[in-house]
């Protein structure tokens, strides 16, 4: 039985979340990853918005070290027809790079490693040759990044600011803390799947919302099935080599977490295996390769 929102299935509910986010925000954007939550999110906001002749922006933060076919899922929703302006970002961001003692930290596009690049800069990217952020410093945390995007997306638009996030609260406690405890956090219209945003001491004019927080994967992918989604087909992959749907990731690779999930590189893309293994030091990565 699909799990239930105040007398509602959850795909239901979450159309209504972004109907109220539609209805009451004209600057609206969603952050994109490539992976199945963030893409049902955004293509069911995509049919939302059409109905509601709405426009929004989405934020896409290329890692460089992707699956070919996240990339091409990538360019799949870059045409959904609601879209005014993608924000592919190529810029040298600093990661985590759990894979060596030496080299905790890797640097994703940075023009000093341009040889070890898995692949080419995106032709239609923000880069550090046309970087539009006078804020932007190399080596700037991906964290770092998120938030002053945002405070930029406000000042750019100079009036309250939505940000969609596809993150679900059964994947891990502290999403759900991010969202459940609300006496710790203030709200849009005390709707608890909504955040202010705080930059430094401040709070922006910014709220991040979940439309999907109670949803779990099994409704992902019924979702995916019941509306004829555009999916990432990487995740096909993953499940025909033996990954549950519960475990499969697409994060950057170097990650404590996805570090495990290093051989599928091995099995699914072996021309960007290699590459992979080159890209960062890898003192310790035999312990995951072997």
């Amino acid at each position: 039985m699909p799990k239930k929102y105040l007398e509602k299935n959850v795909l239901d509910a979450a159309i209504d979340r972004l109907k109220i986010i539609f209805e009451n925000f004209e600057n609206i954007y969603f952050s994109f990853s490539g992976g199945k939550d963030s893409s049902v999110m955004v293509q069911l906001a995509n049919k939302v918005a059409k109905e509601m002749g709405k426009k929004f922006d989405i934020l896409y933060i290329d890692l460089e070290a992707q699956y070919r076919y996240t990339i091409e899922h990538v360019e799949e929703i870059k045409t959904l027809s609601q879209i005014r302006d993608f924000y592919h970002i190529a810029l040298p961001i600093a990661l985590r790079n759990a894979v060596s003692v030496l080299q905790p930290k890797w640097i994703c596009w940075e023009e000093e490693s341009k040889h070890l690049w898995i692949r080419n800069l995106p032709e239609d990217s923000i880069n550090i040759h046309n970087c539009p952020f006078d804020w932007f410093k190399k080596g700037e945390e991906f964290e770092e990044f998120i938030i002053q995007f945002a405070d930029w997306y406000l000042k750019k638009y100079k009036d309250k600011v939505a940000c969609g996030i596809g993150i679900r609260t059964d994947e891990s406690l502290n999403r759900f803390r991010t969202i459940a405890f609300q006496d710790r956090k203030l709200t849009f219209e005390g709707n608890n799947w909504t955040t202010k945003i705080k930059y430094n001491d401040r709070h922006l004019n910014v709220y991040n919302f979940y439309p999907l927080y109670d949803w779990r994967t099994e409704d992902i992918w019924g979702a995916v099935s019941k509306l004829d989604l555009k999916f990432n087909y990487i995740y096909e992959l993953m499940y025909k080599n033996g990954v549950s749907i519960y475990e499969q990731r697409l994060c950057q690779p170097y990650g404590d977490d996805q570090r495990n999930g290093l051989d599928q590189f091995k099995a699914l893309e072996y021309d960007t295996w290699g590459k992979i293994l080159n890209r960062v030091n890898r003192s310790q990565l035999w312990k995951y390769i072997l």
